[in-house]
C-alpha cells in the first residue's frame, strides 16, 4: 500500500510539473515519457539489440512533428524552389503517411541486420512504437487546459471504474486479457468520468455543459479504456506482468500512461477544431 501512495505521488508531481513549467520544458517533459516507453516496449519484447534505434528513431519522429513549422521553415531556405510544396496541406499529409512508413522500413532493416530474422515479437512492437509515437506526439501538442481534461478523463474514469468494479462489478468482460475489468466496472468508470470530465471542461471553458459535449466525453472515457486494455493484451502477448518497474507499486510509465496515449491524438484534434 505505501508503494503505491508513493508511486501515486510521484505521478501527481510529475503532472504538476508539466502543468506548471513554460511549454519549452512540459516538451521535454512529455519527451522524456515517451523514451521510456520506447524503451520498456522492446524490453519487453526481447528485442534489446533494437533498443538505441528505435530510441534514436522515436526521437527523430518526435522532434519532426512537435516542431513542424520550423523543420518546414528550415527545409524551404534549404530548398528554396520546393518552398511552396513545404508549406502546402498535400505535403504535410504526404509526411504523415511517410513518417510511419520510414519508421518501420528502417527498424525492420535494423532487425535484419542485428538479428539474421524478423522475430515473432518485431511487428507487434513495431505497431505499438508507432501508436507510442502519435500518443506522445500528440500529448506534447495539448494546450495546457485540454491536458487538464484529459488528465480528468483518464484518471477519473480509471478510478470510477476501479471503485464501481470493486464493489458492484460481476460479470468480466475479457478475463484472459485483463481479468478484473467487469462490464459494472467499465459502465460505471465512463459514465462518472464523462459527468466529472464535463464538469472540469466546462470551468476550463473548453465545453459547452450539453448533450454533445457529455457523448463526446463518454466515447473518449470508452477510448481510455480500450487503451488501457490494449496495452494489457501486449503484456499477456509477451508475457509479463508490467511493462516496467519504475514506479513503485504502479509498474512502468507505459503501465501508466495506455489511456493517455489512446485518448491524447482525439483530445489533439478536437482542440485543433474547436
Amino acid at each position: 500500500m505505501k508503494e503505491r501512495i508513493v508511486g501515486a505521488l510521484i505521478v501527481l508531481i510529475y503532472a504538476l510539473l508539466m502543468y506548471l513549467l513554460p511549454y519549452n520544458y512540459y516538451y521535454s517533459l512529455v519527451y522524456l515519457l515517451g523514451v521510456f516507453m520506447v524503451v520498456e516496449l522492446f524490453k519487453m519484447a526481447s528485442l534489446e539489440k533494437l533498443l538505441t534505434w528505435a530510441v534514436l528513431l522515436f526521437s527523430l519522429a518526435f522532434f519532426v512533428a512537435v516542431n513542424l513549422p520550423l523543420v518546414l521553415s528550415l527545409l524551404s531556405k534549404v530548398f528554396s524552389s520546393f518552398s511552396l510544396i513545404f508549406y502546402s496541406g498535400t505535403f504535410l499529409s504526404y509526411l504523415l503517411i511517410l513518417l510511419p512508413a520510414l519508421l518501420s522500413l528502417t527498424l525492420l532493416l535494423f532487425s535484419l541486420l542485428s538479428y539474421g530474422e524478423v522475430k515473432t515479437s518485431f511487428f507487434p512492437t513495431l505497431f505499438f512504437l508507432i501508436y507510442i509515437t502519435f500518443g506522445t506526439v500528440a500529448l506534447a501538442k495539448l494546450t495546457k487546459p485540454y491536458f487538464l481534461l484529459l488528465l480528468s478523463i483518464v484518471w477519473s474514469t480509471d478510478t470510477f471504474a476501479y471503485l464501481v468494479g470493486k464493489y458492484f462489478g460481476k460479470r468480466r468482460i475479457t478475463p484472459k486479457v485483463s481479468p478484473k475489468k467487469t462490464l459494472e466496472g467499465s459502465v460505471g468508470g465512463s459514465l462518472a468520468g464523462a459527468l466529472l470530465s464535463l464538469l472540469i471542461g466546462s470551468e476550463l471553458g473548453l465545453l459547452e455543459p450539453s448533450l454533445e459535449s457529455l457523448f463526446i466525453l463518454f466515447f473518449l472515457t470508452v477510448v481510455s479504456q480500450l487503451g488501457d486494455l490494449l496495452e494489457s493484451a501486449l503484456k499477456r502477448l509477451f508475457g509479463v506482468k508490467d511493462s516496467g518497474n519504475i514506479i513503485p507499486g504502479h509498474g512502468g510509465v507505459l503501465d501508466r500512461l495506455d489511456s493517455t496515449l489512446a485518448v491524447s491524438p482525439f483530445l489533439f484534434v478536437i482542440g485543433g477544431l474547436s
